[in-house]
Formats: structure tokens, sequence, C-alpha cells
């Protein structure tokens, strides 16, 4: 699926792009955190890097997607695909929405990436299988 690979390659390339304008909104509008408190200041940072890793999953797998020959697997690297597309966006509204805080717990976040962590395995076991 020749789509795919470029939703993801493409896509992947789009959030590295808005991990470096997160990074321009922190320094502006935080002043690069320096005056906010450390635990708020390190969830700040985590969802920043999140968007990163993120993006270079999806660069990543939209530069070596090759697509399944069985028909079953390929459903499982759609939904794996799926699921890896609307963790990345989930994870970027999460930025926005969760930070700043005092609390620690950041439901959207931790939902982003048990979804990013189930759709890599979909894709790893199709990976597996496929040899």
């Amino acid at each position: 699926m020749l789509k795919l690979k470029n939703i993801h390659l493409y896509g992947g390339i789009l959030i590295i792009i808005i991990f470096l304008l997160t990074g321009q909104y922190m320094h502006h509008k935080f002043n690069h955190l320096q005056d906010m408190e450390l635990m708020s200041r390190a969830l700040f940072r985590a969802g920043h890097l999140y968007i990163l890793l993120f993006g270079l999953i999806n660069t990543s797998l939209g530069s070596y997607y090759k697509s399944s020959n069985n028909k079953y697997l390929i459903k499982l690297q759609v939904f794996g695909s799926a699921l890896i597309i609307c963790a990345s966006i989930l994870i970027i509204y999460s930025f926005f929405t969760e930070l700043p805080t005092n609390q620690i717990e950041r439901k959207l976040s931790r939902l982003s990436l048990y979804m990013v962590l189930a759709g890599v395995s979909a894709h790893g076991f199709v990976s597996l299988l496929n040899k």
C-alpha cells in the first residue's frame, strides 16, 4: 500500500516540523520554561519529546513500509497504522491541553503511548510472519 507508506513518511516529517514549532512555542510563550516549577517543566519537556518520538516512528515506518501478501496481515498492518496515526494526533493534542500542569497524571498522553505501542507491535508481528 503505497498510500499508507506515504502517509507515514510525510506525516512523520510534518510531526517533526510540529516538534520544532512546539519548541518555539515553549520558548516564546513560557520563556523557554526557565521560570517554571521543576515537575511542570519536566512534564512539558517529556510531552515535547513524545512528539519527536512519534514523528520518528512515523518517518521510519514510512521509509521501510512493505505491505504483506496475506490479506489478513494487511488488515493488521492497516489497523496498526491507524493506531499510530491516531496516537500521533492525540499526543500533539495532549501537549496543548494537558500542559502546563502540576498533576503528574496525563491520561491522553498515556493513552497515546499505549496506542503507539500496539500499532508498532502489530507492524512488528506482521514483519515477523512475513519472513
